[in-house]
């Protein structure tokens, strides 16, 4: 809960600070609890047992949700990539203070999560 919460500090911070690298680094976030979660979701669904159709039960949950997860981080970094390239011709001005300050911020509540 704590990462998500300060993935929504890292979002704010970043749309007010033009900050590229906090969006991105929200995205990842928010994208590593999804795919907890995706999985805890995956190994609940293989754990069924198997039926007269599905004779190897459910166990390709597990590789169906690692395609999503996968999946959503290219599509992320692709985001990422359109982003940046925009930014190359237009490049706004990023305010340094804040981007410091959370990122100091992210810092520790990256080593208390771990």
């Amino acid at each position: 809960m704590l990462v998500l919460a300060f993935m929504v500090v890292e979002v704010a911070a970043g749309l007010w600070s033009n900050s590229l690298t906090l969006l991105a680094d929200a995205a990842h976030m928010i994208t590593d609890a999804a795919a907890i979660g995706l999985a805890l979701f995956a190994m609940w669904i293989a754990s069924r047992p198997e039926s007269f159709n599905r004779t190897f039960g459910f166990h390709r949950a597990e590789v169906i949700a690692a395609l999503l997860n996968a999946l959503a981080m290219w599509l992320i970094a692709a985001g990422i990539f359109f982003e940046a390239s925009g930014r190359f011709s237009q490049a706004p001005e990023i305010q340094g203070l804040p981007v410091l300050v959370v990122g100091i911020i992210g810092l520790a509540v990256n080593v208390v999560a771990a």
